[in-house]
């Protein structure tokens, strides 16, 4: 069966993030950025191996029976952390192996794979407050250890899902 592609399963994709989020801090320092993204891999189980003698266009894999994941260690630091949150994304998500999948299954649950590792990266309640000391989302970027890219698009998805942004803080200055 297809998956749906309605905003439940964005909603769901928010909640899995949210949720683990939520479990992991119960046993942890506060969360604030950047989040510790291999620190909750390795308390959901797993163990993140960066893989140097892979080809470019290779980012990342798990596997849920050895309890790995493995990373491009070739790859710049934000786009290796995204690879985690996306691999821990497939597991909370349950998504079946991709040679079990049709290729329109696959971009469908990579996808949201990537919703749900942007909410793990950036939570939009943490980011939330972080828009009442900063809107640059360059400085947003250094704060949460994501690219620039990846926070613009984060920034972006925050409004059509009924999100209101507080207004910008007035600049005093003397």
């Amino acid at each position: 069966m297809f998956p749906r592609t309605d905003k439940l399963r964005v909603g769901l994709c928010i909640e899995k993030a949210q949720g683990a989020l939520a479990e992991y801090a119960k046993g942890h320092p506060p969360i604030k950025p950047p989040v510790r993204i291999e620190s909750v891999a390795e308390w959901m189980g797993f163990q993140v191996i960066l893989l140097h003698t892979v080809g470019e266009e290779f980012s990342g894999l798990v596997s849920v029976r050895q309890k790995l994941i493995g990373v491009n260690g070739r790859h710049h630091r934000h786009r290796r952390r995204f690879t985690i949150g996306h691999e821990l994304a497939h597991i909370l998500l349950k998504h079946p192996p991709e040679s079990h999948c049709t290729p329109g299954e696959i971009a469908l649950y990579n996808a949201e794979a990537d919703k749900c590792a942007a909410e793990l990266l950036m939570p939009t309640p943490l980011l939330v407050q972080w828009l009442s000391i900063t809107r640059s989302i360059s400085n947003l970027a250094y704060n949460f250890d994501v690219s620039e890219e990846a926070m613009g698009v984060k920034m972006r998805q925050l409004k059509p899902h009924g999100m209101t942004l507080p207004a910008p803080m007035p600049i005093v200055v003397g």
